[in-house]
């Protein structure tokens, strides 16, 4: 039998009414942050997080949101560790290596390493370690960390964001035209409640863009572009009228050419 339509209000304190929240399971698939840190007396620490993505790509850019810990009754110690040292780092989930991310994720007052079962690899521009078992690590300064008040000890939320000073990929995932085999890494990624999945599967599909962008789609595609002085050279500095009209000519074909 198909249940009803659902609509809830959080701010007011409504529930969707299910047997589990829903709303994590919505937005997905997530990213996992498996971050690496090393605190201010010098242990390491290894956790995973599904608030994670990349920010920006010019200079690189990544984030990740440490949600506060219930059991220590403070913020997580990746948080705490990268606030205080300024550094962290990324290391790709994949599938192989589920079960040690996960293990990772218990919140020991010791070193995750060990527990995870994971070997650590030096970093070559910050201190904390890379996971070796991983095909690609990010290394990572501080850019800034932003704090989210919650409604709940467990609603509170740091933002991490870094910049990216180093990159690190394994040969073996690298395929014989030059791109990163994603097939082949299989990446990790969170759902919703307590479900994962992997990349098992690609396919091509380029955006849309304006007939004199030449510039766009080759950036989102890995490739260089256009430095900013040759783009604004370019701008098109007529009224906004002319070019809107110009631009459903242009859709109906019948684009005439201006002087």
């Amino acid at each position: 039998m198909t249940r009803p339509d659902i609509f809830y209000e959080p701010p007011k304190g409504e529930k969707s009414g299910l047997p589990h929240d829903p709303f994590k399971s919505f937005v997905i698939p997530r990213p996992i942050g498996w971050i690496s840190t090393t605190s201010s007396t010098g242990q390491d620490n290894l956790a995973p997080f599904s608030q994670f993505t990349n920010v920006s790509f010019d200079p690189p850019t990544i984030m990740f949101v440490g949600h506060q810990s219930v059991y220590k009754r403070e913020s997580k110690d990746s948080v705490v560790n990268a606030r205080q040292t300024g550094e962290f780092v990324w290391n790709m989930a994949t599938f192989d290596t589920r079960e040690a991310m996960n293990a990772s994720a218990l919140e020991s007052w010791n070193d995750e390493f060990p527990i995870a079962g994971v070997t650590k690899a030096p970093s070559r521009v910050v201190k904390p370690p890379r996971v070796a078992e991983s095909p690609v690590q990010l290394e990572c300064k501080v850019h800034s960390i932003v704090r989210i008040q919650g409604d709940s000890l467990v609603g509170h939320s740091d933002i991490v964001i870094g910049r990216v000073v180093a990159i690190h990929v394994k040969g073996e995932y690298i395929t014989p035209d030059g791109l990163f085999d994603v097939l082949k890494a299989a990446p990790l990624a969170r759902l919703g409640y307590h479900q994962y999945t992997a990349i098992r599967e690609v396919f091509d599909m380029k955006m849309p863009f304006m007939y004199n962008d030449t510039v766009s789609g080759n950036t989102l595609g890995g490739e260089k572009g256009a430095s900013d002085a040759e783009l604004y050279a370019t701008k098109d500095n007529r009224p906004l009228e002319e070019k809107q009209q110009e631009e459903l000519e242009r859709m109906q074909g019948t684009v005439t050419k201006r002087n």
